[in-house]
C-alpha cells in the first residue's frame, strides 16, 4: 500500500518526536560529515534551517529542516538525525524527501572502534519510495593530530563494514520494484579544525553490491562550518552522489549545495 505525501511527512515527524522523547526520558548522520566533533561527555542537540540549491534530477530552491541529538559517555557515542524537505509550487509538489538515522559507536582501543546503524529514507526525486538500512562495521583512526588537549589539527578516519538494504523504487518502466541485498559500505573521512570556530569535514563513500560489483554507489560529502557564537554557526555543505544503476529516466548523479544556520543547545 502506497503512502501519501502527507502520511510520509507524519511518519517521519512521528518517529522524530518519538526519538527525542526517548532521549529526554533518559536525560541524555552520506552521515560521516554530520558526525559531531565534540567528544566531551554529555548530551547535545541541534536544530538547523537551510536554504538549498540543487541540480541534477531536481533543479530548485527549497528550505530544509533537521533535528539531531547526541549522547557521549565514556567510550560510547550514540546519535540520531532526522531531516525533512517538502515544498509546493503552484499547487504542485516539487520536493519531498526525508530520512531518520540512528547510530551507536563504541571505542575498543585508542584507534579502533565499532559502530552499528539503522536508517529509513524516502526521496521522490530519484523515485525512491522507501529505503531501510541496517548495518555496522569498524572505524579506524589512521591519523590523529586533534585531541582533547589540542583542539586543532587534522584527523583521518577509515570505515569498513556491511549493511542490509531494502528498497522500494517506483520505476517508470518496470513499475514498483522491491529489492533486498547486502552491500559493503566503506568510507574515508578527514576532519580539519584550525581553531575553536572553524572546521572542515570531507568524506568519500564507496558502497558496492557484494554479489555484483558493477552495481555501486559513490558519495562525496564536504562540510565547512564557522561558529559565530558558542551556540550559533553557519555552514556550507557540498554533496555529490553517483549511482551506477539508477532507475529508469533518473540521472546517475546528483549535485547539492546547502547553506545553513544552526543553533546548538
Amino acid at each position: 500500500m502506497k503512502l501519501t505525501n502527507m502520511c510520509k511527512i507524519r511518519y517521519v515527524v512521528g518517529l522524530t518526536c518519538l526519538f527525542f522523547l526517548i532521549g529526554n526520558a533518559n536525560a541524555q548522520v552520506n552521515i560521516e560529515t554530520l558526525r559531531r566533533l565534540d567528544s566531551k561527555p554529555g548530551w547535545y542537540n541541534d536544530i538547523t534551517l537551510s536554504l538549498t540549491y540543487q541540480s541534477g534530477n531536481t533543479d530548485l530552491l527549497r528550505f530544509k529542516t533537521s533535528l539531531r541529538s547526541d549522547f557521549w559517555f565514556d567510550k560510547y557515542h550514540t546519535f540520531g538525525i532526522a531531516t525533512l524537505q517538502h515544498g509546493e509550487q503552484g499547487g504542485k509538489l516539487y520536493t519531498d524527501k526525508g530520512f531518520i538515522h540512528l547510530r551507536g559507536a563504541r571505542s575498543i582501543i585508542e584507534r579502533l572502534g565499532v559502530e552499528m546503524f539503522l536508517q529509513k529514507q524516502f526521496n521522490e526525486s530519484i523515485l525512491l519510495r522507501d529505503r531501510n538500512l541496517a548495518g555496522g562495521g569498524v572505524r579506524i583512526s589512521a591519523l590523529k593530530q586533534r585531541t582533547d588537549k589540542k583542539n586543532t589539527g587534522l584527523n583521518l578516519y577509515l570505515g569498513i563494514g556491511g549493511m542490509w538494504e531494502n528498497e522500494t523504487i517506483n520505476d517508470k518502466q518496470h513499475g514498483e520494484v522491491e529489492t533486498n541485498i547486502i552491500r559493503s559500505t566503506n568510507y574515508i573521512s578527514a576532519t580539519w579544525r584550525t581553531d575553536d570556530r572553524f572546521f572542515v569535514v570531507i568524506t568519500g563513500y564507496y558502497q558496492p553490491y557484494i554479489r555484483r560489483l558493477s552495481d555501486f554507489r559513490v558519495l562525496s560529502e564536504s562540510r565547512l562550518e564557522f561558529h559565530v557564537t558558542k551556540r550559533v554557526s553557519v555552514n556550507t555543505r557540498l554533496n555529490i552522489r553517483y549511482d551506477s544503476e539508477p532507475p529508469t529516466d533518473v540521472e546517475a548523479h546528483d549535485l547539492e549545495i546547502v547553506n545553513g544556520l544552526s543553533y546548538k543547545f
